[in-house]
């Protein structure tokens, strides 16, 4: 069948043959979509992001404000009076922090554009903590889809959805110790998953470890935590039940760093560095089954009908 269309479709081409014209085309290569949806938004857009940096570096609230439309609703269910708030609130409690973008890729169409970045924020704090002296240090790294519409001429945000995301907040000698905490960053509702911390310290420390899910809300609900000593491997692995779907959470991990102090049988510890990591998990209610997901349904409904229920 395949290769009787194609001998139709080569007949056919040979039948209707372009005819050689004499005209100048140079008009018509002149107009288009092309000539005007791709290079010069993209520039455009490409512009955004670079005052996205700036306004954000230099506190610039109005500035960042409008690269935003009024109808901006962020993936984590708030408008633009919460993210106007938020970033207030942000730029209050971490007045020294730098921010940097990449563009990965800019996908025009006509009216509405989607952006890929990589976004990265760092720099000291200006909290302090029980225990440990001095401030902390600051680190977060994300992959952000931003969702863009044109109006008349003019380019604004109109939503964004962080695909991953990763925190840390270091203080004392947790700023030197090498740790991670992973995360499915995808999830159905009311499932369980695996968040697994990897930490590496010395033998003469100690570490103790809580691991717990909160979800992304505004002002911020704080789980109780619990705290164990870290397993000889360096590996804690805690398995969490994700939320009911209204809300994307964060994996968290609150980590303390201890040096026993032995002296005439007694056991002093001190607390020289504290750790708070966390790693986003975005709760989707329609998540696309998996294969196996799907073999197991249509067993567990051979296995209902053949037991007479319907």
């Amino acid at each position: 069948m395949k290769r009787i269309l194609f001998i139709t479709a080569l007949a056919l081409a040979l039948f209707f043959q372009v005819p050689a014209f004499a005209e100048d085309n140079t008009e018509f290569l002149n107009i288009g979509f092309h000539k005007l949806t791709d290079a010069e938004p993209e520039q455009q857009i490409r512009n955004i992001f670079q005052n996205y940096q700036k306004y954000s570096n230099s506190k610039n609230l109005s500035g960042f404000l409008n690269l935003h439309d009024d109808s901006y609703y962020s993936s984590d269910g708030y408008g633009k009076d919460r993210l106007k708030e938020l970033v207030q609130e942000s730029w209050k409690d971490y007045p020294g922090v730098k921010y940097r973008v990449k563009i990965m890729s800019v996908d025009v169409d006509v009216d509405n554009a989607t952006v890929i970045a990589k976004e990265r924020l760092y720099g000291n704090t200006d909290f302090t903590v029980e225990y440990v002296k001095g401030y902390g240090f600051i680190d977060s790294e994300s992959t952000t889809i931003y969702y863009l519409k044109r109006f008349s001429n003019e380019w604004r945000i109109t939503s964004d959805f962080i695909v991953n995301e990763k925190n840390s907040i270091r203080y004392g000698l947790a700023k030197y110790i090498p740790m991670r905490l992973d995360a499915p960053a995808l999830i159905g509702p009311d499932e369980d998953y695996t968040a697994i911390l990897k930490l590496n310290i010395p033998k003469s420390y100690l570490a103790l470890i809580s691991i717990n899910n909160e979800p992304i809300t505004y002002p911020l609900q704080k789980s109780t935590e619990v705290f164990r000593s870290l397993k000889p491997t360096g590996i804690q692995e805690r398995i969490l039940h994700s939320n009911d779907g209204t809300k994307n959470e964060n994996a968290v991990a609150s980590i303390g760093i201890a040096k026993p102090n032995i002296k005439d049988s007694n056991i002093n510890v001190n607390i020289v560095g504290i750790a708070f990591l966390s790693s986003r998990v975005n709760v989707v209610k329609h998540k696309i089954e998996t294969p196996v997901q799907k073999t197991e349904t249509n067993t567990e409904a051979k296995a209902d009908t053949a037991g007479g229920k319907k």
